[in-house]
């Protein structure tokens, strides 16, 4: 892995760290272990479901650009996987999902009580991982992060079915949901390589960016992905009455009429089928789609912008290319 090579897109990132991740991917086990036989069952089913590892990948590759390759990357992968793990086992009952990656869910397969316990002993898991650490400013990342992750399910809640949600709502929704996990693997990259203050929060803006852009995307795969690329059903979010950037975008633009429609449609428990036509034709006629591409791109292009004042190396260049690889991918 020495060299000065140029990485250039997805694949190439993940060739560069294979090794690196074929060591997260057997730590992630081993951690799981417990004398509870029932919880490394559902963890490994909801861990090794197909996740694509961004967050580790995005921890791994800033601790190597601002100079650290040593074990502690590994170790802290887990604690942000396993984090993000434990939110979806979590998401998953509140929103009482039924699919996850293609697969049955974890509250479906074992009961939503033994996923959320499993989600907490999870949490748990990586609070030990980071006390064994013992690095304080690590510790009070994550735990700033858990406060945010938890913020952002309790905001999404009482947002649900309001056609009235600004686009500042939305978005602290997104940074606390999605983008500060990723905020906290960046920057956690730069404290295990001891980088100065000011790499430290360019490392944190470069993972809120490309993590924000990340969700805008996932939201935009929602309405074109298919039911093989998503692992779901496509306008799942339109049936759990979750008004996303298409959407409201496209409500903002929408004329009264249409806007008291959309209204009516989301505030039923269990919107129908025409009642998702409508607000899946009410984006599109709004260019919802190309408004929300349009903001990804945007982050994208801020986060990028946080990593110029890092040497060039073959992480720097896997960081653009990861970045670039947001806005492209099709699940």
């Amino acid at each position: 892995m020495s060299g000065r090579r140029t990485i250039t897109d997805i694949d190439g990132v993940f060739r560069y760290l294979s090794r690196d991740l074929r060591a997260v991917e057997r730590a992630l086990v081993s951690n799981l272990a417990s004398p509870v036989p029932i919880i490394p069952v559902v963890g490994k089913h909801i861990t090794l479901s197909g996740g694509k590892r961004v967050r580790p990948a995005i921890l791994l590759l800033t601790a190597d650009a601002c100079g650290y390759r040593g074990p502690r990357r590994t170790v802290m992968s887990v604690v942000t996987e396993y984090m993000h793990t434990a939110t979806l086992l979590h998401d998953d009952v509140v929103d009482t999902g039924t699919v996850r990656r293609g697969k049955p869910s974890a509250n479906v397969l074992f009961g939503n009580s033994v996923s959320v316990l499993v989600g907490d002993f999870l949490f748990a898991r990586a609070s030990q991982l980071m006390t064994d650490d013992g690095d304080i400013d690590v510790l009070g990342i994550y735990a700033r992060t858990l406060v945010h992750l938890s913020e952002g399910e309790v905001l999404q809640l009482i947002k649900t079915r309001n056609a009235g949600i600004t686009e500042k709502e939305y978005l602290t929704v997104v940074f606390c949901k999605t983008a500060s996990l990723l905020a906290a693997a960046a920057e956690t990259g730069a404290v295990l390589a001891g980088a100065d203050p000011a790499t430290r929060k360019a490392m944190f803006g470069f993972g809120k960016s490309i993590g924000i852009a990340f969700q805008l995307v996932d939201d935009i795969l929602d309405f074109t992905g298919t039911e093989k690329s998503l692992g779901k059903r496509p306008l799942q979010d339109l049936r759990e009455g979750k008004v996303t950037l298409p959407l409201l975008h496209a409500l903002r633009e929408a004329g009264s009429a249409d806007r008291e429609r959309a209204r009516r449609a989301l505030a039923k428990k269990e919107p129908g089928d025409r009642d998702v036509a409508f607000l899946s034709g009410l984006v599109a006629r709004h260019d919802g789609i190309g408004y929300a591409a349009s903001r990804a791109r945007e982050y994208v292009r801020r986060g990028k912008r946080r990593l110029a004042g890092l040497p060039d190396s073959p992480a720097r260049s896997a960081l653009i290319a990861l970045s670039d690889y947001i806005t492209s991918r099709t699940n």
